[in-house]
């Protein structure tokens, strides 16, 4: 049973192997993350279930918000989300939750963080991502827009909000590189964030890089279509992921397949998935497994990954390369008498190995729980 953890109880920082991720390579070495150990723990960690249009700081678990639909946590443990009906992103620090960014009407402007505004999208069509990188900038990506946005500190340690990519009217081809903000897509639902600030995304065209305010085509349409068919574009959630050897990982359209891309070789995979829409089948392999889902996070070498959300209310995690859905398998089972929590949608994983899942059945509306494992296993 997932039992209610006190504030403040951490697990022993792990060491990850940085090895090359190849399939055989994840089965090896999976265990080695708390993320692929047993429930030890849940937390309540931010916001209240209530929907509230013009959202509500505080104290997080006190707080409430609209729909958001992505989250993050940085190496120092602050955590990120986006509200995405009250158009704002929201910073949790220290047990309290402050706008970051974002005056809470729906635009377009860059500038100072409070005056700043975003466009995430209307209703269920609300695609949006965020992630940080090693110094602590925060990177917003407006899917139906095609634009990516980063926040940052200036000089003088006042948060602004510059557009990186996306408002153009032209894309890259092969071996071109052109100004990201001429990009007329300059980024998707999900994107990947490299520690250096390196972004990669995948769209109907194919898989781009934004580096040092440049945009690259990395592989195109033409290349991907024979792996991994027409269905290439990473729109409507999903989830994407690049390790620090190079493969870029994502889900397009919350499935039915889950694909990867090595960055460096341009050597693509389509390892999970049947082709379809079957909702909770786990199959002997991934490549028997079915996906419906909306949301996938992952641990930073790609070895771990966690699936659910949406019309999938069931949360799954990928480890040494089959999926399992955590109450059938006995991790934990979440939803009992102590607390009614269903968790569903996952949001991210820390780099302590924590996962943070929303509730409730379509789970955008939903508080955010911390879940957290033992990392017994990794000394058997």
């Amino acid at each position: 049973m997932c039992r209610i953890m006190r504030l403040g109880v951490l697990l022993p920082t792990v060491v990850l192997a940085w090895l090359p991720t190849g399939i055989h390579a994840v089965a090896a070495d999976a265990g080695m993350h708390p993320a692929g150990g047993r429930v030890v723990g849940c937390e309540h960690f931010a916001f209240q279930r209530a929907k509230v249009a013009e959202g509500l700081g505080g104290p997080a678990r006190e707080a409430c918000k609209s729909w958001h639909v992505s989250m993050c946590v940085d190496q120092d443990g602050t955590a990120y989300a986006v509200d995405a009906e009250n158009c704002q992103v929201y910073r949790v620090k220290d047990g309290t939750v402050r706008v970051l960014a974002g005056d809470g009407i729906r635009g377009y402007r860059d500038g100072p963080a409070d005056r700043s505004r975003f466009d995430f999208g209307v209703g269920s069509y609300q695609d949006a991502a965020i992630q940080t990188d090693a110094e602590g900038s925060v990177y917003v990506a407006e899917g139906m827009a095609g634009r990516l946005r980063k926040i940052h500190r200036d000089e003088n340690a006042l948060w602004h909000v510059r557009t990186i990519a996306g408002g153009g009217s032209r894309m890259p081809t092969r071996g071109e590189s052109i100004p990201a903000t001429e990009m007329e897509v300059g980024c998707a639902s999900r994107f990947a964030l490299a520690p250096d600030g390196t972004a990669y995304y995948a769209t109907r065209s194919g898989v781009y890089r934004i580096r040092d305010g440049r945009g690259t085509l990395v592989a195109s349409r033409e290349e991907l279509l024979p792996v991994v068919g027409k269905n290439i574009h990473d729109w409507h959630v999903g989830g994407s992921h690049v390790t620090p050897d190079g493969w870029f990982y994502w889900m397009p359209c919350g499935g039915p397949n889950l694909l990867r891309l090595n960055v460096h070789t341009r050597q693509v995979e389509k390892f999970g998935g049947v082709d379809k829409v079957v909702q909770g089948l786990d199959g002997p392999t991934l490549r028997e497994t079915g996906f419906h889902t909306v949301f996938i996070v992952y641990t930073p070498d790609g070895k771990i990954m966690f699936t659910s959300g949406g019309d999938e209310s069931i949360l799954r995690r990928i480890k040494d390369a089959r999926a399992a859905h955590l109450q059938k398998d006995g991790t934990f089972l979440p939803g009992g008498k102590e607390h009614g929590w269903h968790l569903n949608s996952p949001l991210c994983i820390d780099p302590q190995g924590r996962l943070y899942t929303e509730t409730g059945i379509y789970a955008w509306g939903g508080f955010i729980v911390r879940v957290t494992f033992t990392d017994d296993h990794a000394r058997e």
